[in-house]
């Protein structure tokens, strides 16, 4: 394109062009009853162009800088955000997990409870029931020893 000025010649020729910009603006013909002023188009692009020509390229290279550090730090707060999504989620699981945990140990305490009071129940009552039969056991033996005695006085 062009050959890189020294950068202390292009600070220079800057600013000179925009003396020259300025002195345009200042020198222009006033509108009447206005602060606007009428100045030659063609003459002000001419000096935008060569003021954006001579700008020191370390410009461009910042606002690329800038651009860079935009989608950088773009990039940066999507991934915080899925990061803090998938924590939110993880956090809800494990906190569901704990849940199913407690409840599944409450209803293993309640069916381990309803068991024993069954099997408990169940004791008792092959307790009653064998206290009964043992009870009916003895009267019939008791019956039975009378009845031998009776038969044995009988017989002497």
């Amino acid at each position: 394109m062009y050959e890189q000025k020294p950068r202390r010649q292009a600070e220079q020729d800057t600013a000179e062009l925009l003396n020259r910009l300025e002195n345009s603006v200042i020198s222009a013909r006033s509108m009447p009853f206005s602060s606007s002023c009428v100045v030659d188009r063609e003459e002000m692009m001419v000096l935008i162009g060569m003021i954006r020509e001579s700008l020191p390229s370390e410009l461009q290279q910042a606002k690329w800088l800038l651009e860079q550090n935009r989608q950088l730090i773009a990039e940066a707060r999507k991934e915080a955000e899925n990061i803090m999504r998938e924590a939110e989620t993880r956090m809800a699981s494990m906190i569901d997990e704990h849940e199913i945990t407690v409840q599944a140990r409450n209803q293993a305490a309640q069916a381990i409870e309803a068991a024993n009071h069954s099997a408990r129940q169940i004791r008792n009552g092959a307790i009653e029931y064998a206290r009964k039969r043992l009870v009916n056991l003895e009267e019939q033996l008791t019956e039975m020893l009378v009845m031998i005695q009776r038969n044995k006085k009988e017989l002497k």
